[in-house]
């Protein structure tokens, strides 16, 4: 494994210092057995967030797909710490979900854009462990939430 830490942070960091954006090295680390961290900070760093995280989504995307074609990994993007601020925005935004939750055993959540709704979900699978707690697309091919009981097959 730390074969594989050394092998990516050397790559990821090949391919930015191809790009015209100034940031620091990448940080690789691990987030928890199944993830690895990827931390980008610097002068343009926020540049790669993008207008309205669309940036972001892509390069977050493309890493994932590398590294969990690649190596096996889930991966977790964070620059210049917008990840954290949307895990912080989402949790004010789902409390009165959560109540509604918590009143009625179940709900589904407006559409969310780009890594919103794995945000979401991740937010609300810790919140609720015990509920199904899934990613679904509407017609639209939009992201929403649905939290519901597990389906027991003797009901």
């Amino acid at each position: 494994k730390k074969i594989f830490k050394k092998i990516a942070i050397k790559e990821i960091n090949e391919l930015f210092d191809l790009s015209c954006f100034s940031i620091n090295k990448i940080e690789v680390t691990k987030y928890n057995d199944e993830t690895i961290l990827f931390e980008i900070t610097g002068e343009d760093a926020a540049l790669l967030i993008g207008k309205e995280g669309y940036r972001y989504n892509a390069l977050s995307t493309m890493i994932f797909s590398w590294i969990s074609q690649k190596y096996g990994y889930k991966t977790r993007l964070e620059i210049a710490s917008f990840l954290k601020n949307q895990e912080e925005m989402m949790r004010k935004f789902l409390e009165p979900t959560i109540e509604e939750i918590e009143e009625k055993g179940r709900c589904k959540t407006r559409p969310f854009d780009g890594v919103l709704a794995y945000i979401a979900v991740d937010i609300l699978r810790e919140k609720f462990p015990d509920k199904y707690v899934a990613i679904k697309k509407n017609r639209f091919g939009e992201s929403y939430i649905i939290v519901n009981q597990f389906l027991n097959k003797n009901d």
